[in-house]
């Protein structure tokens, strides 16, 4: 059955509480155009832009509301002219739950003049906003029929997700995860999908730690085979997978089905920016964990992580020698993204020149080559060495980084952890918080479904 899924970011999150619950204990209105999630398995809208109806402007009670219809007009336009989708939201301050019969009469009057006036028939929503901050939304079909959506995210300094959750039991191969991280925390785990881009050094000892923990569905994508020169790095690989060019997801697979935990698995032997199945499971899945050198790769997972509103966490490992038969540096970083706040290219982790070079050189090697010798494109390194005792630090703190997004359980607000970042070499290990907004990727925060996709020409073949 297809799942229905509302997903917001942090900042507007909170705009939208402090609109709807001013403190007065009335209802308050608020409206969104909202880009669309459309896979095989899901169907969702994401917040794009905000609608805010002054309190001025309605007539407001405890449990009433009344709004100028007509101030909704030019968002239904915008949102017609481009195939994007109108959320309604309004507060309970009483405390009340559920959809009242006010909102249901309201609903069925306004949503059919909205059908009205789109060029297509996909979904709109309506939802009622808590005074603590949860949500809970339905889907107002053509029919003037309700559906519940499973489930609302809020992607900000913490992951918030509300739906409805499945008791755990007494399943004894949990007990420590329950332990250590509550009831909550591990039904969650266990209702999620995660996708980790990257089975080698560092992504097999992700992979590996999420599995253990209980998380529920695992989509992993390595487009490799395993060698001889991975078996030093890469977790559950052997001499004979090297020998027999064992891919390095069914490895992955293998392992995780021995464990015992029924993580379901789905497995995706390619890149990211060459598969379009891939790209739309990225953009459904509740998590993505990024374990890549490629630039171009980081890139997509950054650009889905705004305009899908998917938390990210990025990792990557570096290795710098001497040259003369020693280690210069050896180094770690893990930085989680949310959508509308900085980037991995603000942060000065890649530039677009680099960007573009990896592109090219992926696409056009010819054409690069001649670029290069005539300066027009710079050098990119092809390979970046690591050894694993940096990778399982790296890949552990990446995890931890995860679950704290999840389940606070640091001292510091989580809004001081953007990067973490350890020297080996140093023996350092410090956090930094979040850097300038990325004025691009800004623009573009719940943009969702567009041509071309994730709006990059490269990608438009694969929709």
């Amino acid at each position: 059955m297809m799942k229905q899924v509302l997903r917001i970011s942090g900042d507007m999150h909170a705009q939208l509480r402090a609109h709807l619950h001013p403190g007065d204990l009335k209802e308050a209105i608020a409206f969104a155009l909202c880009g669309r999630l459309s896979t095989s398995t899901h169907n969702g809208l994401l917040v794009h832009k905000l609608l805010l109806v002054p309190h001025n402007l309605c007539i407001r009670k405890g449990d009433f509301i009344e709004w100028p219809t007509d101030y909704i007009d030019d968002l239904i336009d915008e949102a017609a002219e481009k195939n994007m989708g109108i959320l309604k939201i309004h507060s309970h301050p009483d405390g009340y739950d559920d959809f009242s019969k006010l909102d249901d009469e309201s609903d069925k009057i306004l949503f059919p003049s909205i059908y009205a006036l789109m060029n297509e028939q996909a979904p709109h929503f309506s939802a009622i906003m808590y005074s603590d901050g949860g949500i809970k939304a339905r889907v107002v079909h053509t029919d003037k029929e309700f559906q519940p959506v499973d489930n609302v995210s809020i992607v900000g300094d913490q992951v918030i997700i509300y739906r409805s959750m499945d008791n755990v039991g007494n399943d004894e191969i949990n007990l420590r995860n329950l332990q250590t991280f509550g009831l909550g925390t591990t039904n969650l785990l266990k209702s999620l999908t995660v996708t980790v881009i990257g089975c080698s050094g560092t992504g097999s000892i992700v992979i590996e730690q999420l599995a253990r923990l209980g998380v529920g569905k695992l989509i992993i994508a390595d487009p490799d085979l395993i060698e001889l020169k991975n078996l030093n790095r890469i977790l559950n690989s052997s001499y004979d997978d090297a020998i027999s060019g064992v891919e390095k997801v069914a490895v992955m697979q293998r392992a995780i089905a021995a464990m015992g935990f029924d993580t379901e698995v789905t497995t995706f032997k390619s890149l990211l920016q060459e598969d379009g199945l891939l790209l739309q499971a990225a953009m459904a899945s509740d998590f993505i964990l990024g374990s890549v050198d490629s630039i171009e790769g980081r890139n997509i997972m950054n650009t889905i992580s705004t305009m899908y509103l998917v938390p990210y966490i990025d990792m990557g490992v570096k290795l710098v020698t001497d040259k003369k038969g020693g280690i210069d540096e050896i180094s770690g970083s893990v930085h989680y993204l949310q959508p509308g706040k900085s980037s991995l290219r603000t942060r000065g982790v890649y530039t677009i020149d680099e960007l573009a070079a990896e592109g090219l050189k992926r696409t056009n090697p010819e054409m690069y080559d001649e670029q290069r010798k005539n300066g027009y494109v710079v050098d990119i390194n092809v390979e970046s060495p690591a050894v694993i005792p940096i990778n399982m630090q790296t890949a552990s703190l990446a995890v931890l980084e995860f679950l704290a997004r999840l389940h606070p359980y640091r001292y510091d607000p989580n809004s001081r952890f953007a990067q973490t970042n350890i020297s080996i070499s140093d023996w350092e290990i410090w956090h930094e918080a979040e850097g300038n907004d990325d004025p691009y990727l800004k623009k573009m925060v719940g943009r969702g479904d567009m041509r071309p996709m994730l709006n990059s020409p490269n990608l438009n073949e694969l929709w």
